[in-house]
């Protein structure tokens, strides 16, 4: 039986690395031909296909955000936005928290609007 040969990952790196490559390998590949191998034989759709991936992503740490805060108060942000418009009463901690979730809310509204616009595209 062979004995096992284990590499590292950093050899790896080197022996897959572009500049190790034979020159006409490395220089036979082209943005569309790449794009193509991948599904995306027009560079346009690459590119919205990628920004709906960005703002997908936004909006998923905008939204974590916002369920945190929420959490963390235990109500909504209607009711964070009730207590922040209160006058007899003044949280120091609770106000900053309302106005950081509206930030998120506005935030995840632009980001569904963008979303919306690169679907009519």
């Amino acid at each position: 039986m062979a004995a096992a040969q284990f590499w590292r990952v950093s050899d790896l790196e080197e022996s897959m690395s572009a500049d190790r490559l034979p020159q006409e390998l490395a220089s036979s590949y082209t943005a569309e031909g790449i794009l193509t191998s991948l599904g995306y034989p027009d560079p346009l759709v690459a590119a919205r296909q990628h920004a709906r991936m960005i703002l997908l992503g936004r909006q998923a740490r905008y939204q974590a955000a916002m369920h945190g805060l929420e959490t963390k108060w235990g109500c909504t942000l209607g009711e964070l936005r009730a207590r922040y418009l209160a006058r007899d009463s003044e949280d120091f901690a609770a106000d900053d928290d309302y106005v950081q979730c509206q930030w998120y809310a506005d935030a995840a509204q632009t980001v569904e609007a963008q979303l919306a616009a690169l679907a009519r595209t």
